[in-house]
């Protein structure tokens, strides 16, 4: 049976479980893992999962294979398929966990390498009142004035020793995947678009507090989810067109951080690095 829900923080947006997809795109080119993409539409075939097909900035269209981890499922959907949409609208999925100060203000994205501990300070940060906008993967839009971080769910995802570390019980908290030792955490979070103010990307070199535009542009590029996407999508002028829009309003720093540095230093120092 055909369901449609909404994508989260893409309004106008939907998914649909469908019947069957095809299994190729013709006239397409390879989008990374398992996908592959022309102007406006990307098809990814996951084995042992399902078919994605997102496409026109609009929909997702998806089938599931017998036996798929529906927490996988959920993760291509949130992720690959959401990613090309966001890309088709001509917009940026900056890779990163995004927050803003609970008395309002601007939001601060944490961008950085898978593991390098994004969604961690996340939910330090949030511990400390913060609000989340979105983990993971941030929608930014350009209104014309100032970049936009939009919302999309509610919860971070942590591993079990982040949550064992800050004494929580994953006991009761829904698994991100069947096989894998990581949770969801529901955690307070916005329900509007925010002004973005600071990037800051995670590094285990070298730090850096002024940076050059060139830098900056590399930082948000480099961060920027699903990079090969871009090209194969036919979006490389409007990515550049986001990515200098966004650089010309955030303030931007390159941070020490690994999983060997104690979280709430991290945390205090990054606080005293944006105030």
């Amino acid at each position: 049976m055909e369901t449609i829900e909404p994508v989260p923080g893409l309004p106008g947006a939907t998914i649909r479980r469908v019947a069957s997809l095809p299994s190729e795109l013709p006239d397409s080119v390879a989008a990374g893992p398992h996908a592959f993409a022309k102007p406006g539409q990307l098809l990814a075939v996951v084995p042992g999962t399902g078919r994605f097909f997102a496409r026109s900035g609009e929909t997702i269209e998806f089938t599931v294979d017998e036996d798929a981890d529906q927490g996988m499922v959920s993760l291509i959907l949130n992720g690959t398929a959401r990613g090309a949409l966001i890309h088709q609208r001509g917009e940026l999925p900056l890779h990163a966990a995004t927050l803003v100060p609970q008395d309002g203000g601007k939001a601060l994205a944490i961008c950085g390498r898978s593991g390098a501990g994004k969604s961690t300070l996340a939910a330090e940060l949030t511990r400390r009142g913060w609000n989340l906008v979105a983990d993971d993967t941030t929608r930014v839009t350009w209104d014309g004035g100032a970049a936009l971080a939009w919302p999309s769910r509610d919860s971070i995802k942590l591993w079990k020793d982040a949550l064992d570390s800050a004494g929580v019980d994953p006991s009761g908290l829904e698994r991100v995947l069947r096989d894998a030792d990581k949770f969801y955490l529901q955690v307070k979070a916005v329900d509007r678009p925010v002004p973005l103010g600071s990037i800051i990307e995670l590094t285990p070199d070298v730090e850096a507090d002024q940076l050059s535009l060139g830098d900056m542009m590399a930082l948000v590029s480099r961060n920027t989810y699903r990079p090969a996407q871009i090209g194969a999508l036919g979006m490389e002028h409007e990515h550049v067109r986001i990515v200098a829009r966004t650089v010309g309003v955030c303030r931007m720093w390159r941070v020490k951080g690994d999983r060997t540095r104690p979280v709430a230093e991290m945390a205090e120092g990054i606080l005293r690095m944006i105030a």
